[in-house]
């Protein structure tokens, strides 16, 4: 049975007034970060999610997310209260994280950062190979940056994961290094004549 069921109940019984939005993901702390995984029911957030945090992040919600906006209209995500520290694992059932990794692995809250979306590789799939594609995901009336990332049997997804949300850290901060690989390309072709 999906966690997503006992969510049905729970959100008719729930008694949290600041909570406005359930989102369907998996919500993960990454280097002091909030990051939102979203992605097709099957396609492996949660085994993404769970190798996260055997590489040290934290476990926040899974399979439904409770998001509310803070009184400086910033959006905060946590668990529903019955599934604080679940996980539901295909194979493995319904996992208690902070018993089986320790209080360190879970967070009861944070502030939503960053949106990664896990889709099916396809040849035909519009990725940049130069630079980092940033597109946007509105949750309650903010635009929320979202990253796609195209999954294959081949690529370890959650180095990835946790090299976009670096890599979105350094674009927030400054230039690309693709605009440092510009001006160092036209630099070098001035020098040159």
């Amino acid at each position: 049975m999906h966690l997503s069921k006992f969510f049905n109940l729970i959100a008719l019984k729930s008694k949290d007034p600041e909570v406005t939005n359930h989102t369907h993901g998996v919500f993960v702390e990454i280097k002091g970060k909030g990051i939102l995984i979203i992605g097709k029911s099957g396609i492996g957030k949660s085994e993404v999610v769970l190798d996260l945090i055997s590489r040290g992040h934290k476990l926040i919600a899974d399979d439904s997310v409770s998001f509310y906006k803070n009184d400086k209209n910033k959006i905060i995500g946590k668990a529903p209260s019955l599934l604080k520290n679940l996980m539901e694992v295909r194979g493995l059932g319904i996992l208690d994280i902070k018993k089986l990794f320790g209080r360190k692995s879970v967070a009861s809250e944070q502030k939503l950062f960053l949106v990664i979306e896990l889709k099916k590789f396809r040849k035909k799939l519009d990725c940049s190979r130069l630079e980092m594609t940033v597109n946007t995901f509105r949750i309650i009336d903010i635009n929320i940056p979202k990253i796609e990332i195209p999954m294959t049997q081949t690529r370890h997804i959650s180095l990835l994961i946790e090299t976009a949300v670096k890599n979105y850290i350094l674009l927030k901060n400054g230039p690309s290094t693709i605009s440092h690989l510009s001006q160092k390309l036209n630099l070098q072709l001035s020098l040159d004549h």
